[in-house]
């Protein structure tokens, strides 16, 4: 039987000697030719011994597995991830086709993900996977952010995939959200604009209305146009931003 040869990339020691225990158990294939204590070490192990099968921890204090992941100028082994429990990290894992077990590691489940691993070996599909969620990650990580509003009574914590539009009440901005919630501050539009600039699903429709295209629903033709929103309401689209509107309406 060829030996796989695979890297433990986990913070916790306890975690670390229950895998190695697990796998000398239950998967005698597998060869543990490293283990990693954290990202850095992890990248240095994956760049100098070159697995076949990397363990990899999602949650590491200083770099997480994903922000591992970005450091390294190639990716040619298979992952297999392990969480104590992160929904969002799951779900993203779970739409890229990848595998991961829940801590603590069962014997069953181990050699469940490690026969998973022999039978797509050599098809590329993990390689693809990896890519698909990197992008899903990318994409999710910007609309899961926060960001920090300060209202008359206190800092109110919004998603920004919760924002359906951002209305100008004169020194004021409005923010609807898709509860049907509106939380008042006191910031011009033009200084949200400047706030949420990197969110290129954000764009400013008109003078009185920055939108999150995720939310958009329809565009209906006009001098400049509207847009119906998935709240039920309905924007108007100034003739000046038309163009670029539809560009990214397009692109989406």
């Amino acid at each position: 039987m060829k030996r796989i040869r695979a890297i433990i990339v986990e913070d916790e020691k306890f975690c670390i000697e229950t895998l190695k225990y697990e796998l000398t158990k239950n998967c005698p294939e597998v060869e543990i030719v490293q283990s990693c204590s954290n990202g850095q070490e992890g990248i240095d192990a994956i760049n100098s011994t070159h697995p076949d099968l990397v363990f990899l921890d999602v949650e590491m204090p200083y770099m997480n597995a994903f922000e591992m992941l970005k450091h390294l100028d190639k990716i040619e082994f298979d992952l297999i991830f392990t969480t104590a429990y992160d929904q969002f990290a799951i779900n993203a894992i779970k739409m890229s086709a990848l595998d991961y077990l829940l801590k603590p590691v069962s014997g069953l489940e181990l050699r469940q993900a490690v026969d998973k691993y022999l039978a797509k070996k050599g098809t590329g599909i993990s390689g693809k996977s990896i890519e698909a969620l990197m992008s899903q990650l990318l994409t999710n990580q910007n609309e899961w952010q926060k960001i920090a509003l300060a209202t008359q009574e206190g800092l109110e914590l919004v998603r920004l995939d919760q924002i359906v539009f951002i209305e100008a009440d004169s020194n004021y901005s409005v923010f609807h959200l898709i509860s049907g919630k509106k939380i008042v501050i006191s910031k011009v539009l033009k200084l949200i604009e400047e706030m949420i600039v990197n969110y290129d699903y954000f764009f400013r429709t008109h003078q009185s209305y920055i939108v999150n295209l995720h939310h958009v629903e329809r565009y209906h033709r006009g001098n400049g146009g509207s847009l119906d929103m998935d709240n039920g309401k309905c924007l108007p689209v100034s003739k000046s931003r038309k163009d670029p509107l539809l560009e990214k309406l397009q692109q989406m």
